[in-house]
């Protein structure tokens, strides 16, 4: 069987759906990472309801995403979805014209909550740039190790 959760296309279509949020603006590899996991976890950046449970740990998943994130703008881009542009400060990655009439002709209750995600992701943390959208999620990260420090308390105790 096919792994759909965390391959290239669900990531893809993720990507596809931040950057349509995004659009005009574009956002480098690193930046598409880190709202990508501000999307996921909305919840605990006050916004709307996480999409992901919110397990602990999942601060872990930023050391993984960046390749798993690459090939899925590969996959997107072949597809003629995501557009990348070259200039002096790098590479950067858009929506194309096709990516909004894409994920339009997609009816699924979790591209809907997605989107919604996304909106708000691009809301949030559009503006800002990278240093200070770390910062935010460095306060959450925080938050995070605390719970995850607990729960190996109680696992020791019990």
């Amino acid at each position: 069987m096919t792994q759909l959760l965390n391959s290239p296309l669900e990531i893809g279509i993720r990507i596809v759906a931040l950057l349509t949020a995004l659009y005009p603006a574009r956002a480098d590899l690193t930046r598409i990472v880190l709202l990508d996991h501000a999307v996921l976890h909305s919840g605990d950046f006050s916004g709307v309801r996480s999409l992901h449970p919110e397990i602990p740990g999942r601060v872990g998943e930023l050391g993984v995403k960046r390749e798993l994130v690459h090939q899925a703008i590969l996959l997107m881009g072949a597809r003629g979805l995501i557009i990348r542009d070259l200039d002096i400060s790098g590479i950067s990655y858009g929506a194309s014209d096709d990516a909004r009439p894409f994920l339009d002709a997609i009816d699924a209750p979790y591209l809907s909550r997605l989107r919604e995600r996304c909106n708000w992701a691009a809301t949030e943390f559009g503006p800002l740039d990278d240093e200070s959208i770390r910062a935010r999620l460095d306060v959450v990260f925080g938050r995070w190790a605390e719970e995850f420090e607990h729960l190996n308390e109680d696992e020791h105790r019990g």
